[in-house]
């Protein structure tokens, strides 16, 4: 995964600035940390960002502040210390040409990936000029294969910055189809997946929509043609998402007719269907214990000798297996699925913790149902009963679970061996001549 550095002007209004510092400070995150305020009288995000735009109402620019954020793949992010960081901001801050400018950053932890956000105040406090903005996609590109290489971070061709005789490499997703993958938790490469499926098995538009049906989609007219769908309304490109030219997927679909296509309003599912699709949460297992560094190449190898299909995305693999849709986050696999887990699903789902080396499982999500068969397959598979918890049983906690005797009948149908005895210390050994005294029964109460 190369460094990716995206940003833009912004602060157009008070308001905007209000929003931009909610953004930033939002609890959706795991962890938020305003790391460093520099060049304001404010010493906090929201009084420096306000302040910031004060100062450039003496200017004539219209949109007060620079806001960039600086990513580096999950299996690289281990690399990144604090002063890397700040020192990625300065090598990009040189390359904006706003050195010395006033600038607040915020470093983020979401789910479990350290990256860092910078926003610059464009004005100059001494001088109120405005640093142009331009030409800034290249300066951000510019900036990360120097730092890639700086940093000994992997390198990648980009747009921008490539050799005369290399092609202008073409991005598979927009940074909209990242954002809305993120919003709706549906992945594109998923999803790119799917619509490569269905257009090796068609040879016409009309098996082609047929194809796409049977995998969740659905063509509709768009604005400039002829668009796909998925299950909860975010529209694709069909020549970007097949890396075809437009004249070729054009030729293909020639038998459709767009006029007899519901248009994309009518095709996307309603307000409230995305909105309970968006909150439904998918069921897994996580780890408690792991290796702290996620080696993805060896995650996709395993799932490939299961005999699964494999999409890998910059933060987790998709990962086609046994009739359903697995998600791996190297600490975390889940199935996204409307139906509940076969046993053999659920055997994969513990495997799959097993062979990276967990030490303790959780199982989250689902029915209790779902958690508690899950529980057995991990005690097949070797886990110790203080090892595994369910989401279900959180009310629970404080009992000593681990010391409870496990019941025969369920030994017995784990195939586990009998405990061995309990050896009594000298200290709670009875006395011989000690007799247990038991009080008789109650009599019954009533008539």
């Amino acid at each position: 995964m190369m460094m990716i550095i995206k940003g833009s002007s912004r602060g157009q209004s008070a308001t905007d600035v209000r929003r931009l510092a909610d953004h930033l400070l939002d609890d959706e995150n795991e962890t938020v940390e305003v790391a460093q305020v520099r060049g304001t009288a404010a010493t906090g995000l929201r009084g420096a960002l306000a302040e910031m735009r004060a100062v450039s109402l003496g200017s004539r620019t219209r949109k007060a502040l620079y806001h960039a954020s600086i990513n580096v793949g999950r299996d690289e992010a281990p690399l990144m210390t604090r002063e890397r960081w700040l020192e990625a901001v300065d090598e990009l801050e040189r390359h904006l040409g706003l050195t010395g400018h006033p600038r607040a950053v915020v470093v983020h932890v979401k789910r479990q990936r350290e990256h860092v956000h910078v926003v610059w105040s464009r004005c100059d406090p001494v001088t109120l000029k405005c640093t142009s903005d331009s030409n800034n996609y290249a300066k951000h590109e510019a900036c990360a294969r120097a730092l890639e290489e700086r940093l000994g971070l992997r390198s990648v061709i980009g747009a921008h910055t490539r050799p005369a005789d290399t092609p202008r490499p073409v991005a598979a997703a927009t940074h909209a189809d990242w954002q809305a993958a993120e919003r709706t938790g549906v992945a594109v490469a998923d999803v790119a997946a799917r619509i490569q499926g269905a257009w090796n098995e068609a040879a016409n538009g009309r098996e082609f929509a047929a194809a796409l049906a049977r995998r969740g989609l659905s063509l509709a007219c768009g604005r400039r043609g002829i668009l796909i769908v998925d299950e909860v309304g975010t529209p694709h490109s069909v020549s970007r998402r097949l890396g075809l030219k437009a004249a070729a997927v054009r030729a293909k679909l020639a038998d459709i007719d767009e006029a007899s296509l519901p248009t994309l309003d009518e095709v996307k599912p309603n307000k409230r269907e995305r909105s309970m699709k968006e909150k439904k949460k998918p069921f897994g297992a996580t780890a408690g214990t792991m290796p702290p560094v996620v080696i993805w190449d060896n995650l996709e190898s395993w799932w490939q000798g299961q005999g699964a299909t494999v999409v890998r995305q910059w933060d987790s693999l998709w990962i086609d297996y046994l009739g359903t849709r697995f998600k791996d986050y190297g600490d975390r696999v889940e199935i996204h699925s409307d139906a509940e887990p076969t046993d053999e699903q659920i055997a994969a789902l513990v495997s799959a913790g097993k062979a990276r080396g967990w030490q303790t499982i959780r199982f989250y999500g689902g029915s209790e149902s779902f958690q508690r068969r899950a529980r057995l397959e991990a005690l097949r598979q070797g886990y110790p009963p203080e090892a595994i918890s369910l989401e279900c049983e959180d009310h629970l906690r404080g009992r000593a679970l681990a010391s409870e005797t496990m019941p025969e009948h369920l030994r017995r149908k784990l195939g586990l061996p009998d405990p061995a005895p309990a050896t009594p210390t000298p200290d709670e050994t009875p006395p011989p001549d000690q007799v247990a005294v038991v009080p008789p029964p109650a009599p019954p109460v009533g008539a």
